[in-house]
């Protein structure tokens, strides 16, 4: 697939701005804080339908969108299939009457080909890997970076996975809340019951497809760590469930201690080992008045030759580590969907050496569409810079060397009205 248009009203800060894309290489070059990441991150909020970087989607508000009726932002995108077919991508973001920015309350509305449709839809139309200098928080981070890092991903390509995953979320918070009733008044199974089958329905879907990405994932590292590092040690993902499966894994890994590395198990064996936990903590659970098992506390693990990477990997090895598992989530994403993911990097190249770099320049230069920024050309190369269209980033507005196409934009309150 191919991201064609973005336009831009009132995010982050571009006031207003549309843009054409093409296939190949596209290079953002600018100085710091001046919109080159807002570009970025607002071409996978378009894919996502969540930010890369704000903790509250009030950030993503032009402050110049408080003189506005209704404050707001919106973002649009065309994006071309491999099948010929055109997908209009958008998302408004709406503040209501208030005016203070800094603590309104915000409201989401997406459309997909002019129809409105809930986030879980959004997903799919637009698939993309962005690479971070952050992607290290994967390795070094906590639990829930890389929980966030999977359910991204695989909600790209697997729309009963969001759909699963969405649903357990709301299942654990109506489930915690009556447990925490029950500390109040008697324990009743009775009323426990449908929601431990919900739990388990859509937990187990969640455990049994990251089980299975974990074993595509290792088996698409085998061939790509080893062109990082120049060296044949072999980098695996462990996956730790907090249900006991440990059973299903090999006994080699079953003595680390670290969960469970290829084959996963099937869907029904999680689905009874869920159940049995369940009982089996039944009366720790209604104690803490919280669901204690389950993947929301789900966890990955990284290997290199046995040793315990999220443990022990020193900053380069957690940044190959980083690199060489964002190289096969586009594997991943290209043999789940038949076509390629938009590539977006956010100024990565300046955080890794000569090799790492020449690995990751290789998959660029190959790439269906690549949208890279960066704030100085010497870190590509001759052959890098001669592929590439550069753009100059400068205050929120887009530079172009070739004919214009940047434009202004009357707008009414929620938006792009007409060209001028």
């Amino acid at each position: 697939m191919l991201l064609t248009q973005l336009a831009l009203s009132h995010f982050r800060n571009y006031a207003h701005l549309e843009i054409e894309f093409a296939r190949g290489i596209t290079l953002l070059q600018g100085n710091n804080a001046q919109g080159k990441t807002n570009l970025l991150e607002a071409i996978f909020f378009l894919a996502t339908a969540r930010s890369s970087h704000a903790s509250a989607e009030r950030e993503l508000i032009h402050f110049g969108a408080a003189t506005e009726p209704i404050p707001f932002a919106r973002l649009q995108a065309r994006v071309a299939r491999d099948n010929g077919q055109t997908t209009e991508l958008e998302i408004v973001l709406v503040t209501g009457s208030e005016r203070d920015l800094a603590t309104a309350r915000v409201s989401k509305r997406i459309k997909v080909n002019g129809v409105n449709r809930r986030a879980l839809e959004l997903l799919g139309n637009l698939n993309v890997v962005l690479f971070l200098p952050e992607d290290l928080d994967i390795v070094f981070g906590s639990p829930g970076d890389r929980r966030r890092y999977l359910d991204t991903t695989l909600s790209q390509i697997d729309v009963k996975y969001s759909r699963a995953l969405s649903q357990y979320a709301q299942v654990v918070e109506q489930r915690n809340a009556l447990l925490k009733e029950f500390r109040e008044r008697s324990y009743n199974a009775a009323e426990l019951e449908p929601w431990n089958n919900k739990l388990v329905e859509n937990g187990a879907y969640v455990m049994a497809r990251r089980a299975q990405a974990v074993t595509t994932y290792n088996e698409l590292l085998a061939a790509i760590h080893p062109r990082l590092t120049a060296d044949h040690k072999m980098l695996t993902l462990h996956y730790q469930p907090t249900i006991p499966l440990d059973a299903f894994a090999p006994p080699e890994t079953r003595q680390l201690g670290l969960g469970i590395a290829p084959p996963p198990a099937p869907l029904e064996q999680i689905s009874a080992a869920f159940k049995q936990q369940l009982a089996e903590l039944r009366t720790k659970e209604v104690g803490a008045a919280l669901t204690l098992v389950g993947p929301h506390r789900d966890d990955l693990r990284f290997t290199i030759d046995g040793v315990d990477m999220t443990t022990y990997a020193s900053r380069g090895q957690g940044r190959t580590i980083a690199v060489a598992l964002k190289l096969a989530e586009i594997e991943l994403m290209r043999a789940e969907t038949g076509e390629e993911p938009v590539l977006l990097l956010d100024d990565v190249m300046s955080e890794l050496d000569k090799p790492r770099r020449a690995a990751l320049s290789h998959a660029i230069l190959n790439a269906h569409q690549a949208i890279v920024s960066a704030t100085d050309l010497d870190d590509f190369t001759a052959e890098f810079l001669a592929r590439a269209k550069i753009l100059k980033v400068n205050d929120g507005r887009v530079e172009m060397s070739q004919p214009q196409i940047e434009r202004t934009f009357e707008t009414n309150t929620l938006g792009v009205e007409g060209e001028i």
